[in-house]
């Protein structure tokens, strides 16, 4: 869930000559800090929105890679306090293709591959999607403007849960899902759980709204106005690293 604001810190430049990475990435550990990726396609942010759940907590994240439309990057983290907080949200926004009614919609193509090279026996946390719906093209995600969010979960370890009660199961991409039901602020969310760790996800997102429309009643005259990929821990450490993650509004 991204409840981050538009501020956008300045992020600490760093030598990464003993790492590999290359040196026009940065580290962002400050709470709002971000970085534009390719071009302006990608905007990736550190988004620490409940960091005041865990003043102590720390978090740091970092792009690795890119090209042609495909970033990657990692996330390293330690968080404690209260063990149903989320204390924030990594994540990859996409900034192009949005404002688009779902019915003007014909696919939205995503591969996401990632992986855990360190997390702790505590680890309290999600991997997803975070889709943003609104009656208005200009509308934003997570704000007054917002209708409907919609998760897509790759990953719950230690017990986390989205949002709501389960209200059924689905079958999305030729894959189950527990699907959930809930609120939030002024908004209603869907959270799609898969039924087991997704760690190479590809596929078309489009299908998820598709099911919606079709067994919940969503409208196809909503709009598509944010879409974002990342990791929202409870408690715990790791580092997720993403070795690819793509995705574009077709």
């Amino acid at each position: 869930m991204f409840v981050g604001q538009s501020v956008l810190a300045t992020p600490l430049a760093v030598d990464n000559s003993s790492s590999g990475l290359e040196k026009r990435f940065s580290i962002l550990s400050g709470q709002w800090d971000s970085e534009s990726e390719g071009s302006g396609r990608y905007t990736l942010y550190n988004n620490l929105w409940g960091q005041s759940y865990d003043t102590s907590g720390k978090q740091s994240t970092q792009a690795t890679s890119y090209s042609g439309t495909t970033l990657a990057w990692k996330t390293t983290y330690s968080w404690a306090g209260s063990s149903s907080q989320v204390k924030s949200y990594a994540d990859v926004t996409l900034n192009t293709g949005l404002g688009k009614q779902l019915s003007a919609i014909s696919s939205i193509p995503s591969t996401w591959k990632w992986s855990y090279t360190s997390a702790s026996s505590s680890l309290i946390a999600d991997v997803s999607y975070d889709l943003w719906l609104s009656n208005s093209a200009s509308g934003t995600g997570s704000s007054s403007t917002s209708t409907y969010e919609i998760m897509i979960w790759l990953s719950s370890r230690g017990g986390a849960g989205p949002a709501g009660s389960q209200i059924g199961t689905a079958t999305v991409g030729g894959r189950s899902w527990k699907l959930y039901k809930g609120t939030v602020s002024t908004w209603t969310v869907y959270s799609f759980v898969a039924t087991s760790e997704i760690t190479s996800y590809s596929g078309d997102l489009k299908a998820f709204f598709t099911y919606l429309s079709s067994s919940q009643g969503l409208s196809t005259s909503q709009y598509l106005v944010a879409a974002q990929a990342g990791t929202e821990p409870f408690v715990g450490s790791a580092t997720l690293t993403t070795s690819a993650y793509t995705i574009s509004v077709n």
